[in-house]
């Protein structure tokens, strides 16, 4: 299961805040994501609608554990 849009809204809030903290994006994206019950899996396919062929969101392989 992926995130919702509402997750993934909150998440990127929290990236942008971390970004605002004097961090990283990915540092509260994936903070946000993981104190949900969320993994990034390195091993599942990419979630990116263009498959990955203009690169990989911030959201990819993002899965419920």
């Amino acid at each position: 299961m992926r995130p919702s849009r509402e997750e993934l809204r909150r998440a990127f809030q929290a990236g942008f805040q971390s970004i605002d903290a004097g961090d990283t994006f990915y540092a509260g994206f994936d903070t946000f994501l993981t104190s949900i019950g969320y993994r990034k899996r390195d091993e599942a396919a990419c979630t990116c609608r263009d498959d990955g062929a203009h690169g990989h969101l911030p959201e990819c392989r993002w899965m419920k554990t």
